[in-house]
């Protein structure tokens, strides 16, 4: 009995030492410059900021993303924990190849997968507007993206702002307030019924996007509505720049 008892208790000692090392996955805020030191494609800013570039250029089989989570590691994640994130990014001129990958957290704090999306997305913006070299950009995310995020974007994440949260009305409601006479009551922001919510519009021919509540927003001829992060990822920029 004392022999099953202590055998019992090994095996779940083993169990336990398995679970422990499922769960304590490396999630690195930057990646092994052995491993990603970063890697371009020929191409110049007129390319990068054509509308649809990187759709045409993205090309990560799951084969390779498989064979860079092995290369840092990451023998056990669950869905929503990494993104196999070009260091470079596509839209300043990144490469898919495997010196250009790494497996970023979307859960390390305070920097992590969604907060370089923002980064990428401003430096995209800088070098298509002419108001930042397409070659110090891809120098600046490949070497330290978290000091070029500091850079350009003037703040770190954890110090922004919370949203306020927004609160929905019924017509009915803005009429009941009692506001002064020297004030007109706030009206709701009008909307088109097919407009998603948080989303812009796409002006396909002018190569420009409008926020919600803005004149054209929805209404111009040629146009679709997306997030702001693709349609800046797609070379569009927003109205009145």
């Amino acid at each position: 009995m004392k022999k099953i008892l202590t055998a019992l208790g090994a095996m779940a000692l083993i169990c336990g030492v398995g679970a422990a090392g499922r769960a304590q996955q490396p999630t690195p805020s930057v990646p092994n410059p052995n491993l990603t030191p970063g890697a371009v494609l020929p191409v110049t800013k007129d390319d990068l900021c054509v509308p649809g570039y990187t759709k045409k250029v993205r090309n990560v089989p799951q084969s390779v993303k498989n064979q860079v989570y092995a290369e840092y590691g990451v023998t056990h994640h669950k869905a929503g924990d990494y993104e196999v994130d070009h260091l470079i990014s596509l839209e300043l001129g990144g490469s898919n190849s495997i010196k250009n990958l790494w497996p970023e957290s979307y859960k390390s704090k305070p920097y992590n997968a969604h907060v370089k999306d923002k980064l990428e997305n401003r430096l995209h913006a800088l070098v298509c507007s002419g108001q930042l070299d397409l070659a110090a950009a891809q120098h600046a995310i490949a070497t330290d993206w978290i000091g070029a995020y500091k850079k350009y974007m003037g703040a770190s994440p954890s110090s922004a702002a919370p949203k306020a949260h927004a609160k929905n009305h019924s017509r009915s409601h803005w009429y009941n307030l009692r506001i002064p006479q020297t004030q007109t009551p706030p009206m709701p922001m009008s909307t088109t019924p097919d407009s998603p919510s948080g989303q812009v519009w796409v002006n396909t021919k002018s190569g420009k996007y409008f926020q919600p509540g803005a004149r054209y927003y929805g209404k111009t001829k040629q146009g679709q509505y997306m997030s702001e992060k693709d349609a800046i990822q797609q070379g569009f920029t927003a109205a009145g720049q």
